[in-house]
């Protein structure tokens, strides 16, 4: 004979602690159990991850002293919870410097667009990394490019989120700041670099 009990609520007799499981259950399923979303994760939780990447096969320079748009990759993310801080990494970019034609070097940051608004840098500091020479040596030297940042950004929940390399000339270039040349480390038969950025939503 099978015996039957129907209740609305399970309690231990002194009202606290845990009910201990001599048997399994039967009859249950994972849907039967509440589905695990951002709000049921603990803060520092990785929530999501997304990349984007686009092929460069041109050089790009500017003259400009104020930050412009360095037009290598865009990232595009739409948070899934909310107050939640997103870690942006972007790489593949050969930024350049020719001492001896007056290209001293060049300085970038990371900048964002909230909600389709204007665009605005994310660090508090007036550069997020750069390369520099003014030895007037003569040579020229191209380098790997990188850039991290943590960003806490302000948004509601349906709210995209983009990312984009800024970049400037820096000490007065006479021949312009290279965020992009295609040269160099690329000259031995490669005539593109592939651009990363990676943004990932870590519940705050």
């Amino acid at each position: 004979m099978t015996s039957k009990l129907k209740t609305d609520v399970l309690e231990t007799v002194s009202g606290s602690g845990t009910i201990a499981l001599t048997n399994q259950l039967s009859g249950m399923t994972t849907a039967s159990l509440p589905a695990l979303g951002s709000a049921q994760m603990p803060s520092g939780s990785v929530l999501q991850m997304v990349e984007n990447t686009r092929v460069n096969a041109s050089n790009y320079a500017t003259s400009s002293g104020a930050y412009v748009d360095s037009g290598l990759v865009t990232g595009v993310i739409t948070p899934t919870g909310t107050g939640s801080k997103i870690a942006v990494d972007i790489s593949g970019f050969i930024p350049h410097v020719n001492a001896g034609n007056s290209n001293y070097g060049v300085v970038w940051q990371m900048f964002k667009s909230v909600n389709g608004g204007s665009y605005v840098k994310v660090t508090a500091g007036d550069v997020d990394g750069g390369i520099f020479d003014e030895t007037g040596m003569g040579g020229w030297a191209d380098q790997n490019g990188s850039c991290s940042v943590f960003d806490t950004p302000s948004y509601t929940l349906g709210q995209t989120i983009n990312y984009k390399l800024y970049y400037r000339q820096d000490h007065g270039n006479g021949s312009g700041a290279y965020i992009n040349h295609i040269g160099g480390v690329l000259q031995g038969g490669a005539t593109s670099i592939t651009s990363r950025i990676k943004m990932t939503e870590i519940k705050g």
